[in-house]
């Protein structure tokens, strides 16, 4: 796959939960550690999302830290985003428990739909792309458990 390419399978992820630009294409390169990458997004001065060259697999580069894994190829990314832009906009649309519960009552209630919601969508992240999830620190799971806790604060 080719820059151009990447790029526009890319373009549709503007509500990915990584926070940085999206860059054009021809992508920059980065050789971290000895293995290229293209740069594909940058959190300036923090981190990249890269393309490893090697075999198309989708990589987190901390500023001074080592890479980490987030997808097996641009298309599992694609598709896990895809799935992310669903659970948050089932999350924007959770309203809580409703009314006529004791606070924490209702408190237990929002974070067991938090709870339910973190957990499918790590589900679906496993059936796009198991090893996206295989590390409970992994950029999706991360991304899947901080949108529940936006549902339960």
């Amino acid at each position: 796959m080719n820059d151009a390419e990447a790029a526009a399978l890319l373009a549709g992820c503007a509500r990915c939960p990584y926070p940085g630009a999206w860059q054009p294409s021809p992508f920059a390169e980065r050789s971290v550690s000895g293995t290229r990458y293209a740069v594909v997004a940058v959190d300036p001065e923090l981190s990249a999302l890269a393309l490893r060259r090697e075999d198309g697999s989708l990589w987190f580069l901390p500023e001074g830290d080592a890479a980490q894994f987030v997808n097996s190829s641009i298309a599992a990314f694609v598709a896990c985003n895809r799935a992310y832009e669903e659970a948050a906009a089932e999350a924007a649309a959770y309203e809580g428990p409703g009314d006529g519960l004791g606070e924490e009552e209702a408190a237990d209630l929002a974070e067991q739909a938090a709870d339910e919601l973190t957990e499918a969508l790590l589900e679906r992240f496993g059936a796009l792309d198991p090893a996206a999830v295989a590390d409970e620190n992994s950029f999706w799971h991360v991304g899947a458990e901080e949108l529940g806790y936006g549902m339960s604060a």
